[in-house]
């Protein structure tokens, strides 16, 4: 009975938290790269649990309420990545939603 009453909990807390987790289009352990430097930049309050991604100066649209993010990248074709506070990626992206930018140069700008 406890067993099964934990991995509710467990359970109830893994569905309610809704992480968001983004991943590199990679079969290694660099396809995480990203969520690293994303998870940094949510502690130090720079972005919001929803932020726009920009790859090469379009905006890439996602269903905010998916928990995993494919970025169709990898880490080697990444030359910068940068993030824009919450003020100043509404300003810029004219979004009200907008929870901060993720702002990601690559060698294959098309």
């Amino acid at each position: 009975m406890q067993k099964s009453f934990l991995i509710f909990l467990s359970l109830l807390a893994v569905g309610c938290s809704n992480p968001k987790v983004f991943i590199l289009n990679e079969k290694e352990e660099s396809k995480y790269f990203v969520q690293q430097l994303v998870s940094t930049a949510f502690e130090k309050d720079l972005i919001g649990e929803s932020p726009l991604i920009v790859i090469n100066g379009i905006p890439f649209k996602y269903n905010k309420k998916q928990d995993t993010i494919f970025l169709p990248l990898k880490k080697l074709d990444i030359i910068t990545l940068d993030f824009i506070n919450k003020n100043s990626s509404r300003i810029i992206y004219n979004e009200k939603e907008n929870d901060g930018a993720i702002i990601i140069t690559s060698k294959n700008q098309k």
